[in-house]
């Protein structure tokens, strides 16, 4: 029986006390709830249902929507009762997200699995012995998915579940004894006085970002060509019919390699994004096709990605982003745009006949996102990209070209740890090919009340372990080094006292490192803790040899040295640069001897200097 609200569901629970309802009450209270055209509520699922199916709009727009479900009957019956209660309890109290009270759910059907499978009674029978053996079994358990025992994410997960049902039933005929006295899910996960944390997700290496990178901007360069050519191929019938002989006579070798380009366009223009802006996949699939704005000062333009980020609770968000995803946003808009049609034309079919089609309501919610898919499985009906839709989609991608593993969030570390490396005069490959970014978006970032904080956050912690690293690197007895400070380093290296301080040389570096000021000059690692030479290095790269704050490295700076070396050999020659001229190149070659003897290149050059 179908059932209408004034207000949405959520808002009918809020003030309800649960404890103070009858059965007959409890078993009719609205669950969820979807608004009509008209203003009202339309109510999806009750309590006494044996599926609730939660609110599209508690879960970001790319989760499935049998994600969306809460199934009792996959419960043994005799706990149905207790859960539904403790998860409604949970909902009305903290009004979480649909993905939390949906993952609340399912860590708890192990848990109730397991006291079924010892034929524990009801939930009031649970006792810490029970919570005990069934935490040593989940910490011998092994996952179906990886093969590998339970990560700490994991098991918090499912123990944090079994405290959340202690803590929903209390006062009611469901209460049982806490599950651990004196501890906590985080403890028994082993998540605790662990000290430094070191991310999971791997960066993806230098090549593997090239190749991708160089792929999906020739796709970027091509695409609107490939639009053109669709369109044309759909509008004109006679095309249709001939269309192996027309695109051959454009330049492709027929069909199949046209649809094959075409389609992946998309996927291309996902990655330019997610590389360059460090968003997450349920932002991503958030975007709009008004998915950014432009900011002119006059000196520069700057470009701010905008979407909507559920994640933190963040709600409308930005990222800055170079110009090169601004391109890819547009060369999506074009694509998407036939899909989108296609869903305007679907809807306004359906609520033409029934204002209340649930379908027909559902697309509102999607209809201007810049990412949809074209479901075959569902004979062709677009719909919202989904997280596993596009997780197949870039495995199918990264693999045709010979990139193992890609997954979304591997491109949000890894664009973190270019930032980092940024900070530190280290753009490498992105810098290379890319020219027209920076990626000093520090103060930028700063500035944007609706900034993403937890990249800005995990950029912070890649700058940190960047640092830590290369004051390790300094400590390293093989490290080859010279400057002002390199002496100090040097004893420090051999000061068994200072290590034995430190429970490793890394506890050492990590220490020192929060002393220690460090940025890069290109030509030198620079530990000024103030203005110091004012930048003159900048524009007299040998400043740095005399410098007591410097730190030259034979890996990084050797190759500058003797480039500056070689040029100066050259100058030398010059009659023309007059008294002052001559004098700074004296002083320069002398800087570079220095540097080049000190650090185990100078027979690589000492034979110029002689013909000098």
């Amino acid at each position: 029986m179908s059932q209408t609200l004034a207000i949405s569901a959520i808002d009918y629970c809020r003030p309800q006390k649960l404890h103070e309802l009858d059965n007959t009450q409890l078993q009719a209270l609205p669950v969820s709830s979807y608004q009509l055209p008209d203003g009202t509520y339309h109510v999806i699922s009750q309590y006494r249902d044996k599926t609730w199916r939660l609110e599209d709009e508690r879960f970001p727009s790319n989760v499935r929507d049998n994600q969306k479900k809460l199934r009792f009957d996959t419960l043994p019956s005799k706990f149905v009762d207790a859960v539904k209660f403790a998860l409604k309890h949970y909902d009305i109290k903290y009004n979480p997200s649909g993905t939390t009270l949906v993952g609340a759910f399912r860590n708890l059907r192990p848990f109730l699995n397991y006291l079924d499978a010892i034929n524990v009674k009801s939930i009031t029978a649970i006792t810490s012995m029970h919570c005990a053996n069934y935490v040593h079994q989940c910490k011998q358990s092994i996952s179906k998915k990886t093969q590998r025992p339970l990560s700490k994410k994991a098991l918090i997960g499912r123990f944090l579940a079994i405290e959340s049902l202690y803590h929903n039933l209390i006062g009611t005929p469901w209460a049982f004894a806490h599950p651990w006295i004196e501890s906590s899910a985080f403890h028994l996960a082993g998540a605790t006085g662990q000290g430094k944390r070191t991310a999971k997700t791997k960066v993806i290496p230098d090549s593997e970002l090239k190749v991708l990178i160089n792929h999906c901007n020739a796709v970027l360069e091509q695409a609107s060509d490939l639009i053109k050519l669709q369109a044309e191929i759909v509008r004109d019938r006679d095309v249709l019919a001939k269309t192996n002989h027309f695109l051959k006579f454009k330049g492709y070798a027929g069909l199949r390699e046209f649809n094959a380009l075409y389609k992946g366009i998309p996927d291309a223009m996902a990655i330019i994004i997610l590389t360059f802006s460090g968003i997450r996949i349920q932002e991503l699939c958030a975007i709009q096709t008004d998915a950014y704005r432009i900011e002119d000062n006059d000196e520069d333009i700057y470009y701010w990605l905008k979407s909507h980020s559920s994640k933190t609770d963040e709600g409308y968000t930005e990222w800055l982003v170079p110009e090169i995803v601004i391109k890819a946003v547009e060369v999506q808009k074009a694509y998407v745009k036939p899909l989108q049609e296609r869903l305007l034309e679907e809807q306004s079919a359906l609520l033409m006949k029934d204002s209340h089609d649930p379908r027909g309501l559902k697309i509102e919610h999607f209809k201007h996102h810049l990412f949809l898919t074209n479901s075959t499985r569902q004979r062709n009906q677009v719909n919202a990209l989904t997280n596993m839709a596009f997780d197949r989609r870039l495995k199918t991608f990264g693999n045709a070209l010979k990139v193992k593993g890609l997954t979304a969030h591997r491109f949000r570390r890894t664009f973190a740890v270019y930032v980092a490396q940024s900070a530190y005069g280290d753009l490498r490959y992105l810098k290379q090919h890319f020219k027209h970014w920076g990626m000093d978006m520090t103060l930028l970032y700063s500035a944007n009340n609706c900034q993403d904080e937890e990249l800005y956050d995990e950029i912070a912690v890649q700058i940190k372990n960047f640092k830590i690293a290369r004051v390790e690197e300094f400590l390293d007895e093989d490290t080859i080094i010279t400057g002002g400070l390199a002496n100090k380093l040097i004893s420090y290296r051999s000061n068994n006292e200072a290590v034995r301080t430190f429970d490793s040389r890394t506890k050492m570096a990590e220490h020192i490192s929060d002393s220690v000021n460090l940025r890069s000059t290109g030509h030198s690692w620079c530990t000024s803790d103030n203005a110091g030479c004012g930048g003159r290095s900048s524009i007299e790269g040998t400043a740095c040899v005399d410098c007591s704050e410097s730190v030259i490295e034979k890996k990084r700076h050797g190759t500058y040295f003797k480039g500056v070396y070689m040029q100066q050999i050259e100058l030398r020659q010059i009659d023309d640069i007059g008294e002052a001229g001559k004098q700074r190149v004296e002083r320069d070659i002398e800087r570079c001897e220095r540097v080049l003897k000190d650090i185990g290149l100078w027979d690589e050059v000492k034979e110029v200097s002689a013909d000098g």
